[in-house]
């Protein structure tokens, strides 16, 4: 029977997720990331439906064979979970999969719902001499002329968070908080720059995920600033302090997200490996 796990058992997990390159799902099984878990049988699990809240969709891991999830998870969903993600506000469910031996699984769960896929790209470091090549930059929170004005760039630290002399501090809070259950857990674990200019945050990078020495990167600016290399600048700080702290950056993209790519492809990063996405309308 499909139930869910308790925090504390969570750690059940790990000889599933260890076996996959997705630092996310490891982030969550860690209980580093906020998530929630779903097995196919919490005496004897075979398989687990794992729910990523910074990412707004759920991964599949263990064994796609599950008698459980391949007969039940479609009730289990319309009785359970399609209608929280209602609550919440999300019209979609996505889930990411290893490959395509979990396409009966997600049939079942789509029921008669048309279901699509894509791919994910997922971009690392080849070797510090790599990033290195790419990294040339001013110390990190020196300014730097930007169109005839004067950003910084600025490590998140607690300072920083609590000041509150942004005009936009809580599109800064609301980024790290999809992520982390609270601000005291990101500064413990996780580090990141943002660029400003004037009294205004212009562009974040952040540890969005951790699990061991890897961290998924999270970054986005704010649209008013696009265009001006803000991104890049925030990208290229966050590799540079993973370089030196012996950090493995992993930055996660669509492959019809070329400003993303490009930005990856600037720091020194390249494709390491795809994974497929599924989902469907609730809607």
């Amino acid at each position: 029977m499909i139930s869910e796990l308790n925090k504390h058992e969570f750690c059940k997990l790990r000889h599933f997720t260890d076996l996959y390159r997705n630092i996310e799902v490891k982030a969550v099984v860690s209980g580093l990331n906020p998530g929630r878990i779903y097995v196919d049988d919490a005496a004897n699990i075979t398989a687990a439906l794992i729910w990523v809240k910074g990412q707004n969709g759920f991964q599949l891991v263990g064994d796609a064979r599950s008698e459980p999830f391949l007969n039940e998870l479609e009730d289990f969903m319309k009785e359970h979970i399609e209608p929280e993600l209602l609550r919440l506000n999300i019209h979609t469910v996505e889930v990411g999969v290893a490959d395509e031996s979990w396409e009966d699984v997600l049939h079942h769960m789509a029921a008669n719902k048309e279901l699509y896929s894509d791919i994910q790209h997922v971009f690392t470091l080849d070797s510090d001499q790599g990033m290195t090549e790419h990294l040339r930059h001013p110390g990190s929170h020196e300014g730097y002329a930007s169109q005839n004005e004067v950003v910084r760039l600025l490590e998140l630290d607690e300072a920083l968070l609590k000041a509150g002399k942004f005009n936009n501090l809580s599109f800064l809070k609301d980024k790290v908080s999809r992520f982390w259950d609270n601000m005291d857990e990101f500064l413990e674990h996780g580090f990141g720059y943002i660029a400003v200019q004037g009294e205004d945050i212009a562009s974040v990078c952040f540890s969005a995920f951790i699990s061991d020495q890897w961290h998924a990167i999270d970054i986005e600016t704010i649209e008013a600033y696009k265009r001006r290399n803000y991104g890049a600048r925030v990208a290229r700080a966050f590799v540079e302090e993973c370089r030196i702290k012996g950090i493995h950056p992993y930055w996660d993209c669509s492959p019809d997200n070329a400003g993303s790519i490009r930005l990856a492809e600037g720091v020194g990063m390249s494709l390491n490996f795809d994974y497929r996405v599924y989902w469907y309308n609730l809607s």
